[in-house]
């Protein structure tokens, strides 16, 4: 590709990006319009200002492809040329009624005229009606040229429409009143049509960008986005994927339309790159983030590689919903399964996500996806819950495992035990870390130390308990503020050293905690301590003293236990 072919430059007022027969259509794959009240609002401010100013104002990029002669598609800019249309329109609809109050009736219809012509689009001899010069998209382009552009109220009010077409009557019904108190002292039409020619056509400078073709349409518009375009990353990549079936006809892009509106229902706009990143990765060599956007241009070329990938994304998008909603019904075909999802939330691990789905093409059995899921969560602890190691390695490690898993190189779930491997922390360096940890006891901190204590009840006093429903709380055995008395073996550095170690809490009835909460000696709190029918707390009874040493011990006692919760037969 020639520089000369990637992109032409200009800076243009709207008078000439409207001028010379040029026309503008939005592709149906672009977002409806979605301007409001605050954005309106800002726009007429501007041009308040402008007025008073008469300096020039800069409205931002245009990113136009080149569709045929004078004919353009509009890849960034839509909402404002969508609203400045309508801006000017209701100066229209002013001039044809003082024409209609018989105020200078023949000037005022000309001057309406001419302003449709030079800026919306010229009459049809025929039908009369206006061909217009700008085009919406396909959920749009109905109500705009049928109602906005003919100014004609909806019939049955506005109950029936769609989100983005209540917002483009709004925006018309806005600036109908905007213009008509700005006017109506006066009622000069020379002053409105002055008004759109002088001020709205000619102080608002746009940078128009002008590409040749498809792909030097998107390197342009990757770029702005890089640069601060308001544009999100949904957008750049639904904008290239269905840019591939621009040449559909309306009837044939509506149920792609509709895939794709399903499919970021269930994962969220904001969260769709993430999700494409991840069913990318459980398919292919691992990528990052950045490089997402360049290796989907590169391998999604035609339309019928969008059709494919469309249908891969849906398939996936259930579970990825449900991995990021342990409370999803999904689960309750997956006995066991939330559980594991949930912890894997509550220590924000996502990097599992492409093994998972590659898993779930491999094991049609639930049992084994629980498996899957089992291992996640363990992996997950003791790597970054526990070790807080650097959770890069886990992206690529996962990815590895998807690969094995598609190319049919693993077949069972222990099989996977050498790519796993590399992230599951051996016993020893885990008793480590664990002996060590350290966790506030509010926030998400506070929800994961919750968890670690329960799950190592459970297994001391072989007795069903869940940190969710348990009415334990968090009681610190050290306490946060010491009395003078009774705790005079630990400095305040060594309050600070040990205060928030594991091996400082305890779990403890609501209606003991009274007894031995607050500043009381641990003499004291072991009279609670003793009438307590959790295994951790009773067994304190055997220190005869609270110490910096007696804390070490229990944490490592601790971590004797947690080794063997939290293990896999790797």
């Amino acid at each position: 590709m020639t520089r000369n072919s990637l992109l032409n430059t200009d800076t243009e007022d709207l008078k000439e990006l409207l001028s010379n027969g040029k026309s503008y259509k939005v592709p149906p794959y672009q977002r409806d319009y979605s301007w409001k009240q605050e954005h309106w609002e800002d726009l007429w401010e501007d041009l308040m200002s402008i007025e008073a100013s008469r300096e020039d104002h800069y409205m931002g990029a245009v990113v136009l492809e080149s569709a045929e002669r004078k004919h353009y598609r509009i890849i960034d800019g839509q909402q404002r040329m969508a609203t400045l249309s309508i801006l000017i329109l209701a100066c229209v609809d002013f001039l044809d009624q003082l024409a209609r109050d018989g105020l200078h009736s023949e000037d005022n219809r000309e001057r309406a005229s001419e302003l449709e012509r030079s800026y919306l689009g010229a009459k049809d001899p025929a039908s009369l009606r206006i061909t217009p010069k700008l085009q919406l998209n396909a959920n749009d382009d109905d109500f705009f040229q049928l109602n906005i552009a003919q100014r004609k109220a909806p019939q049955g009010g506005t109950r029936g429409l769609s989100d983005s077409e209540k917002l483009l009557w709004a925006c018309f019904q806005f600036f109908q009143l905007k213009v008509r108190k700005k006017f109506e002292s006066n009622s000069m039409g020379a002053d409105v049509a002055r008004f759109v020619n002088e001020v709205v056509t000619e102080r608002l400078v746009f940078i128009t960008v002008r590409v040749q073709d498809q792909v030097s349409a998107y390197t342009v518009f990757e770029t702005l986005n890089a640069r601060g375009l308001e544009l999100t990353e949904t957008d750049l990549l639904k904008n290239y994927l269905l840019s591939l079936a621009d040449r559909l006809s309306k009837s044939q892009m509506e149920p792609v339309l509709k895939q794709w509106a399903r499919i970021t229902s269930r994962v969220g706009v904001a969260r769709f790159p993430e999700f494409l990143r991840h069913h990318h990765n459980s398919r292919n060599e691992y990528v990052r983030r950045k490089q997402l956007f360049k290796t989907i241009k590169r391998e999604v070329a035609t339309l019928e590689d969008v059709y494919a990938l469309l249908d891969r994304l849906e398939q996936d998008a259930a579970w990825f919903e449900a991995l990021n909603d342990d409370s999803n019904e999904f689960w309750l075909d997956f006995q066991g399964g939330r559980e594991h999802v949930r912890v894997l939330k509550l220590f924000n691990v996502s990097q599992f996500t492409p093994f998972v789905l590659a898993a779930k093409d491999s094991f049609s059995d639930a049992s084994q996806m629980v498996d899957v899921l089992r291992y996640c969560a363990v992996l997950s602890v003791r790597f970054n819950g526990v070790g807080r190691r650097s959770t890069h390695i886990l992206e690529e490690v996962y990815n590895r495992a998807a690969l094995e898993l598609r190319t049919g190189k693993v077949k069972r779930l222990a099989d996977l035990r050498d790519t796993l491997q590399g992230i599951y922390v051996p016993d020893e360096e885990f008793v480590a870390d664990f002996s060590t940890l350290r966790l506030k006891p509010r926030g998400v901190s506070g929800k994961r130390l919750r968890y670690l204590l329960a799950k190592i009840e459970k297994q001391k006093g072989n007795v069903e308990i869940s940190d969710e429903t348990m009415q334990a709380t968090i009681e610190h055995i050290l306490p946060e503020n010491p009395a003078d008395t009774g705790w005079e073996g630990f400095s305040a550095i060594a309050q600070d050293r040990v205060v928030e170690r594991l091996g400082n809490y305890t779990l403890l009835e609501r209606s003991l905690n009274s007894a031995a909460a607050g500043n009381a000696s641990f003499q004291n709190k072991l009279i609670a301590y003793a009438k307590s029918t959790y295994r951790l707390t009773s067994e304190l009874s055997r220190f005869d003293d609270w110490t910096e040493v007696a804390i070490e011990q229990r944490q490592a006692a601790m971590a004797k236990v947690a080794k063997t919760i939290w293990s896999l037969p790797l």
